[in-house]
């Protein structure tokens, strides 16, 4: 992995991470006030549509835990498994780099919404604004369809520069 590559695949990660970590933290500070029954899950509208015990408070930390360790696996895969693509080593590290790029992505806007923005909703029993989760599929729609054309434009110069 190149170092400005490895460099902001460690700071999104451990900010990723760090979402979750603090987030795990304040549930363990307010868990006891909170109701034996709330709202732990949201409708299209934002409105709680699941009331059940405060122990399935623990889903949203589920969820952004196995982004999180499916993110690192892939990241890790990444680098490990034969693309076989006839492009030159640089263009196989450019393409390498911008998936892991995006899988951080991926990690840190699903640390956000779950561990972030769902767990403190349900904490404090508010609804969900609607507008988050939009937001960050449009930013993930966006980066998946940069990336796309990233690796279009790598192949291509890659091809001249082999011909």
């Amino acid at each position: 992995m190149p170092k400005q590559v490895k460099i902001i695949h460690i700071v999104i990660t451990v900010m990723a991470w760090g979402i979750l970590i603090y987030s795990l933290i304040h549930l363990l500070i307010t868990y006891q006030s909170l109701a034996e029954k709330i709202g732990v899950h949201f409708g299209g509208n934002g409105e709680f549509d699941v009331i059940d015990n405060k122990r399935y408070i623990a889903y949203p930390y589920i969820v952004s835990l196995i982004f999180l360790v499916l993110g690192e696996l892939f990241a890790f895969l990444t680098w490990k498994i034969k693309m076989g693509l006839k492009i030159s080593e640089i263009g196989e590290k450019k393409m390498r780099s911008a998936f892991v790029m995006l899988l951080d992505l991926m990690k840190v806007c699903s640390s956000f919404f779950f561990a972030g923005v769902w767990a403190d909703c349900v904490m404090r029993q508010r609804p969900l604004n609607t507008n988050i989760p939009v937001t960050i599929l449009w930013i993930l729609f966006i980066a998946w369809i940069v990336f796309a054309v990233y690796i279009i434009i790598v192949k291509i110069r890659d091809s001249k520069t082999m011909t």
